[in-house]
C-alpha cells in the first residue's frame, strides 16, 4: 500500500487486529506481525517509485535520493516514533501470547491492557476489531447510555437488557473474577433470579476520553439487593470503570470492558 494512504491509527490498528488473529486458536494460521515490517516495505516503495523518475545516468542523484527518503520517510507520518514502538510493542506482545499456555480469555485480557496503554500513551484510539468504527456521537447522552442501561436492567432484573450493552469480545475483570461474554451473561442470568428486587441508589458516570471510537468512564455506584426470603445486601460507594467501543452495525456505543470493585468506602 502506498504509504500516503497510511495514517498512523490505520497502521496500529492493523498490527493489532494481526495481533488478535494469530493469538484466536481459531485462526492459528495467521501470523504476527514483524517489528516495524511495514515501516520497511514502504521505505523500498518509497524508493523504487523515486528511482523510476530518475533518469537512468543520475546515479549521483539517485543515491541522493535514496538518503532523502530514508531520511524523511518518518516525517510523512505523525507521531512517528509512536507507530514504530507501539507496533514493535505489539508484535512482541503477539508472539508471547500466540506461544503461551494462557487461555483464550487471557490472551484478550492481555491484548486489551496493551491497546489501553497505548491509548494512554498517544491520546488516540486503536480499535482492536474491524466491528469498532469511528462514528459514534462524544455527546455525553450517548457515551453513557450504554452504563446507565446497565444498571437500569439490575433495577428491573431485565436479563436481556443488560447483555445487550456488551459487545461480543467484552470482558469484566475484579480482584475476584474475569469473564468474557458468555461467563458474564451466564452470572448475571444466576444472580437476578437470586433477588426479589434491587435498588439503584445512586451512580456517578464520568467521562475521562472519548473520540467517537473509543471511550473511557469513571463510575461510582450504591446498590441495594433483597433477597428472595428477605435479606438485603448494599453495596456503597463502589467505584469502578468501563472502556466502550463504537459499534459499526449500529452505530452505538457497548461495553468493552468493565473494571468492577476498584474501591469500596
Amino acid at each position: 500500500m502506498p504509504i500516503k494512504t497510511w495514517s498512523w491509527v490505520s497502521f496500529i490498528t492493523a498490527a493489532v487486529c494481526a495481533c488478535w488473529l494469530a493469538s484466536s486458536p481459531a485462526l492459528a494460521a495467521v501470523e504476527c506481525p514483524k517489528p516495524a515490517q511495514q515501516v520497511a516495505t514502504d521505505v523500498s516503495i518509497k524508493i523504487q517509485s523515486a528511482v523510476s523518475s530518475l533518469p537512468r545516468e543520475t546515479t549521483p542523484l539517485f543515491d541522493s535520493s535514496v538518503e532523502t527518503v530514508t531520511r524523511d520517510l518518518f516525517s510523512t507520518y505523525r507521531d512517528s516514533g509512536t507507530v514504530v514502538l507501539a507496533h514493535s510493542m505489539l508484535s512482541i506482545m503477539c508472539q508471547f501470547l500466540f506461544t503461551s499456555s494462557f487461555t483464550d480469555a487471557q490472551k484478550l485480557d492481555q491484548l486489551y491492557r496493551t491497546e489501553e496503554w497505548i491509548t494512554r500513551i498517544s491520546g488516540v484510539t486503536v480499535p482492536m476489531n474491524p466491528a469498532s468504527g469511528t462514528t459514534c456521537s462524544t455527546d455525553p447522552e450517548y457515551v453513557l447510555r450504554p452504563i446507565r442501561a446497565v444498571f437500569d436492567a439490575w433495577a428491573h432484573l431485565n436479563i436481556r437488557e443488560y447483555i445487550e450493552q456488551w459487545g461480543s469480545q467484552a470482558i469484566q475483570r475484579s480482584k475476584y473474577y474475569a469473564r468474557q461474554k458468555p461467563e458474564i451473561e451466564a452470572q448475571r442470568i444466576s444472580d437476578f433470579k437470586k433477588y426479589s428486587s434491587v435498588t439503584v441508589q445512586a451512580i456517578d458516570p464520568k467521562i475521562l476520553f472519548s473520540n467517537g471510537t473509543k471511550a473511557r468512564v469513571a463510575n461510582t455506584y450504591s446498590m441495594r439487593f433483597v433477597r428472595f426470603d428477605g435479606r438485603a445486601v448494599v453495596e456503597s460507594g463502589v467505584e469502578e470503570s468501563y472502556i466502550l467501543e463504537c459499534s459499526n452495525n449500529d452505530r452505538q456505543w457497548r461495553i468493552r470492558e468493565n473494571n468492577d470493585y476498584l474501591l469500596r468506602s
